[in-house]
């Protein structure tokens, strides 16, 4: 009887630890299925961000070209003004100075003319 006691805790033994293997084979395989969708998560979002720094660059590089012809526009209408309107540079010349104001607050021909004028003198 000594010898059928041992033998069904020995199968018992088998069968919990059966039971027990699969669990944990079942545990690994979950592990294994997440550290798959962490990494694939994880390569989504390092593209992601690569993506959104690429955008940046670019959208930095075009407002500094957009910068770059406003400032160009600007100059190009503060000449004309200049040349057309054929200021005298009185106090009477309004419109002239608050064209220049209007473009950005560039400095009036008035002014730079009568910077040259003493650098002249």
């Amino acid at each position: 009887m000594e010898n059928g006691g041992v033998l069904i805790s020995v199968l018992v033994a088998l069968i919990v630890g059966g039971v027990a293997g699969y669990f944990i084979a079942r545990l690994r395989a979950r592990g294994d299925d997440r550290d798959a969708r962490l990494a694939t998560l994880q390569k989504e979002y390092d593209d992601y961000r690569e993506n959104v720094r690429n955008h940046f660059i670019d959208t930095v590089s075009a407002i500094s070209r957009i910068d770059e012809q406003q400032k160009q526009l600007y100059q190009s209408v503060a000449e004309g003004v200049t040349e057309l309107c054929q200021p005298d540079f009185g106090d009477d010349d309004y419109f002239l100075e608050q064209t220049m104001q209007t473009l950005g607050q560039l400095e009036s021909p008035k002014k730079k003319d009568q910077e040259d004028k003493l650098d002249l003198g």
